[in-house]
C-alpha cells in the first residue's frame, strides 16, 4: 500500500513539473467600453423595462412619469430609481447597476474596458407630465335631429382630425376626451366646439409643461388601396398589465377586446379592452395543470385556446365565441403519438395559426418543435373533418436550417383544402406552395429586412392590399423590436431586396422600437383588429417581459 502512494505522489510531482514549464495562453482583453443598452425601473418592479433612455452624447437621459403607475397617486421618487443595463464582456461598471440611483442630481456612471481606457457618461432623471390624448369623440346633431359622434384620429404633428362627409353640418358640436386623470385641458368636458375654424386644444402635464393640439373637421379623402393615416394608439409597460418573468407569450383579438395568454401553472387567459388597454376580465384556463401557451383567433373573432402537448401528450383545442364566453367547447382533443416519428422535441402548441371562420369553413396549422413538420386540420362547416391531423413535410428548410427550431408559424392563406401558407421561423419567411409543400417565394435573407430574429405572423387584408405583421428583433438578447407590415398582395414582392428603391412598397410599415427585459425564449405576438366598418385596423404587438402596443391605421390620405 505505501509503495503505490509513493508512486501516486511521484506521478502528481513530475505532472506538476512539467505543466509548470508551459506557459499560460494570453488572455486577450477587449478594448470596448461602451453601453450596449441602458434602461429604468423603480422600487418595487424587479428587473422590469419600465423606463428607457433618450441619449445626447455621453449624456443619457430618461424621462420619468410623474406619477406611476400614471393614473395612480403613486408620485416617482427619483432617489429610488433603479438602473440596469449591458456591458461589453471584460469591461467594469462603476458604480454598478441594480441597486438605487438617485436621479435628482446627475448621476455619473464608468465604463472601464478589459484593457483600461474610460468612457464616461452622466444620467440625469426628469419627472414629466403626460399630455397625451388617449381617446377624442365630438358628439353633434345630424339634420334629423339625432346624435352622432365621430372620433378624432390624432397626428404626430399635433392635428386632431375629424373625418366628415360631405355635406355634413357639425351642429351643436361637443367634444368629450380622455386625458391622464393629472393633466388639464383648456376646453371641459363636454363643451362646445365650433369647427367653422381649426380649433386649438391644449393639454397641461402635472409638470406645468403643455402641448396644444389643433382640432380640425375634415373631408375624408379615401384612398382605393392599402393603409393611409396611423398613430400609435397606445402602448402598456409589462408592469402595467401584470406581465411576470417570461409568461405572458400570446395576444388575441375578439370584438372589442385583446387576449394575452399567461403561461402560469395554471394558465390564464387575461381579456383588456382594445381601445383603452382597461382591464375586463380573466377567462380561466380549461386544462387544468396542462400548460397552454396560445389562445388564437379565427378571422371572425372566435377563440381557440390550446394546451401545450409534448409527446404522448394530449392537444385539446377549446372554442370560446368571444372573449366573454363562458361556456367554451372542447373542439379537438388529440394524443401527439408522434406520427412523423420526430427524434427532436416534437411538441406541439407553442404556435397555432387559423385562417377561416370556425363556425364555417377554416384551417388550423401548427408546427411541431425542432422538426420541419407541421400539422394541419380542416374545418368545414363548422366541424373538423377529422380530430387527427394531416401530418405535413416541410421541403423548403434554407438558409443552412435544420428545423423550425423551437418557436415558428405556420399561416394559412385561405381555407381550402390545399391552402397556400406563409411559414415564419428563425432562418426564413416564405409563401408555400399548399400542395407540394415547397417554397414558392421567400423574403430577402437580409437582417435589415428582419432582423437577426423574427417570429409571430398575422396575414390581413385591409383596403384592397393584403399584408403580413410580423415582429423583428433587433439583437440577440430578444428584448427589442420593431412591429413591421409588408405589402404581400402581389406575391412577386416578397423578395423584394432592401436595397431595392421600391422597397418602401413592400415594407410599407416599420414602427417605433419597443423594448423589454432580456427575452431569452424569444417570445412575442401579433394579432390584428378592425373597427368602423373596416375603415381602421388596429395592430397589436405583444413582446415577453415587455408590454404591449398597439398602432391604428386608416384608409384615409394623409
Amino acid at each position: 500500500m505505501k509503495r503505490i502512494s509513493s508512486l501516486i505522489i511521484f506521478s502528481l510531482a513530475a505532472a506538476g513539473t512539467f505543466v509548470s514549464c508551459r506557459k499560460a495562453d494570453p488572455v486577450m482583453r477587449s478594448e470596448e467600453n461602451l453601453l450596449s443598452d441602458i434602461y429604468a425601473t423603480n422600487d418595487g418592479n424587479g428587473g422590469q423595462r419600465l423606463f428607457n433612455p433618450r441619449y445626447s452624447n455621453d449624456t443619457i437621459y430618461f424621462d420619468i412619469p410623474y406619477f406611476y403607475p400614471e393614473d395612480s397617486d403613486n408620485e416617482t421618487d427619483l432617489s429610488r430609481i433603479i438602473l440596469r443595463g449591458s456591458i461589453p464582456s471584460d469591461a467594469k461598471l462603476s458604480p454598478a447597476l441594480g441597486s438605487f440611483a438617485d436621479l435628482r442630481n446627475p448621476y455619473p456612471i464608468k465604463v472601464t474596458s478589459g484593457t483600461g481606457e474610460e468612457k464616461h457618461y452622466v444620467v440625469i432623471g426628469k419627472k414629466v407630465g403626460n399630455t397625451t390624448i388617449e381617446t377624442i369623440t365630438v358628439t353633434y346633431m345630424d339634420a334629423d335631429g339625432e346624435e352622432q359622434q365621430i372620433e378624432g384620429v390624432v397626428q404626430p404633428s399635433g392635428d386632431v382630425l375629424f373625418y366628415v362627409l360631405p355635406g355634413t353640418t357639425l351642429t351643436d358640436a361637443k367634444i368629450s376626451y380622455a386625458i391622464n386623470r393629472h393633466s388639464t385641458a383648456s376646453i371641459a368636458q363636454d363643451g362646445a366646439v365650433d369647427f367653422a375654424q381649426p380649433v386649438p386644444f391644449v393639454i397641461t402635464g402635472v409638470d406645468g409643461i403643455a402641448k396644444t393640439y389643433t382640432l380640425k373637421a375634415t373631408e375624408p379623402v379615401k384612398l382605393d388601396y392599402g393603409i393611409g393615416i396611423n398613430r400609435k394608439l397606445w402602448t402598456k409597460a409589462g408592469a402595467d398589465l401584470g406581465f411576470g418573468a417570461n409568461n405572458e407569450v400570446c395576444l388575441a383579438v375578439s370584438g372589442d377586446n385583446i387576449v394575452i395568454t399567461r403561461r402560469t401553472n395554471p394558465s390564464k387567459f387575461s381579456v383588456y379592452n382594445r381601445f383603452t388597454a382597461a382591464f375586463v376580465r380573466e377567462i380561466p384556463s380549461p386544462f387544468g395543470s396542462q400548460l397552454s401557451f396560445q389562445m388564437v383567433e379565427d378571422t371572425v373573432g372566435h377563440l381557440l385556446a390550446a394546451s401545450w402537448a409534448p409527446k404522448n401528450a394530449k392537444f385539446i383545442l377549446y372554442k370560446y365565441n368571444d372573449a366573454m364566453d363562458n361556456a367554451p367547447v372542447k373542439f379537438l382533443e388529440w394524443t401527439n403519438n408522434n406520427p412523423a416519428g420526430i427524434t427532436g422535441d416534437g411538441g406541439v402548441g407553442r404556435r397555432m395559426n387559423i385562417y377561416g371562420n370556425l363556425d364555417g369553413d377554416a384551417v388550423i396549422m401548427a408546427p411541431a418543435g425542432i422538426s420541419n413538420i407541421i400539422y394541419k386540420w380542416r374545418v368545414v362547416g363548422g366541424a373538423l373533418l377529422s380530430q387527427t391531423p394531416e401530418v405535413i413535410t416541410y421541403n423548403g428548410l434554407a438558409n443552412g436550417a435544420t428545423s423550425f427550431g423551437y418557436y415558428a408559424e405556420a399561416q394559412p392563406v385561405s381555407a381550402d383544402a390545399n391552402a397556400n401558407y406563409f411559414i415564419n421561423y428563425q432562418f426564413d419567411i416564405a409563401l408555400v406552395n399548399g400542395t407540394t409543400h415547397e417554397r414558392m417565394s421567400a423574403f430577402s435573407y437580409d437582417t435589415r429586412v428582419y432582423g437577426v430574429f423574427h417570429m409571430p405572423t398575422a396575414y390581413v387584408t385591409f383596403n384592397n392590399a393584403t399584408y403580413l405583421a410580423i415582429v423583428k428583433y433587433s439583437d440577440y438578447n430578444l428584448n427589442k423590436i420593431n412591429m413591421c407590415l409588408f405589402d404581400v398582395t402581389s406575391t412577386s414582392k416578397i423578395s423584394t431586396p432592401f436595397t431595392d428603391p421600391n422597397y418602401g412598397t413592400f415594407n410599407v410599415f416599420v414602427s417605433d422600437e419597443f423594448a423589454g427585459t432580456a427575452n431569452g425564449n424569444g417570445t412575442a405576438d401579433i394579432a390584428v383588429g378592425f373597427s368602423q366598418n373596416k375603415e381602421r385596423m388596429q395592430v397589436y404587438t405583444l413582446l415577453t417581459n415587455g408590454g404591449v402596443m398597439a398602432h391604428e391605421f386608416t384608409l384615409y390620405a394623409p
